[in-house]
């Protein structure tokens, strides 16, 4: 896991992404489905459907979390999905401070295997302190991998959005969100 020290931001950063989709959420644990609803529906719109397995787990498992962590019943979690060239991050915020910890459970365990499957699927993931809570992120990483399987056996080797047309964004100034230290700040 990469932790963000001080003052410091996860490497998608210095990336411009190609899509963008972001939804806030209550805190409560029906707004697992529908952050896993809302990706499906991205992922079918980029279109990204190669990754969607993978991306409604690491979805649903750090959703899961930020509803769990976030101590007020009135809390917000925030779900962003960037689609860069090379893959898809996957970013949650919530209210709590506390960072995210695999866990080891043992065989008889109801809990505590989402951070194991989130870093099994992902190519890296990490977190970053904000200053009303945390954000935890997941890169879906898609160029290149050879293990994905399509139907008629070839292996996919390539991200599909690289045959479609980028974001259209004001070249003029960078995005927005390369200036903004805190993505998930909440706006008053």
């Amino acid at each position: 896991m990469n932790q963000c020290p001080d003052g410091a931001v996860p490497f998608y950063f210095s990336h411009r992404p190609r899509f963008a989709d972001r939804l806030s959420l209550p805190a409560v644990p029906s707004s697992v489905s529908l952050s896993r609803d809302f990706t499906r529906l991205a992922l079918a719109k980029w279109p990204a459907r190669l990754i969607e397995d993978d991306a409604l787990l690491v979805v649903s498992e750090l959703v899961t979390n930020a509803v769990l962590a976030t101590p007020d019943d009135l809390g917000l979690v925030t779900v962003r999905l960037l689609g860069l060239r090379t893959g898809l991050v996957v970013e949650v915020g919530d209210g709590s401070p506390k960072e995210p910890v695999p866990t080891e459970p043992d065989e008889y365990s109801e809990g505590g295997r989402g951070l194991l499957l989130v870093r099994e699927l992902a190519a890296r993931w990490g977190s970053c302190a904000l200053p009303d809570g945390k954000v935890v992120w997941a890169e879906i990483a898609v160029q290149g991998n050879p293990s994905r399987q399509r139907l008629d056996g070839r292996a996919e080797t390539t991200w599909p959005l690289a045959l479609r047309t980028p974001l259209s964004l004001p070249s003029s100034s960078p995005p927005a969100y390369l200036d903004a230290p805190n993505l998930m700040e909440r706006q008053g």
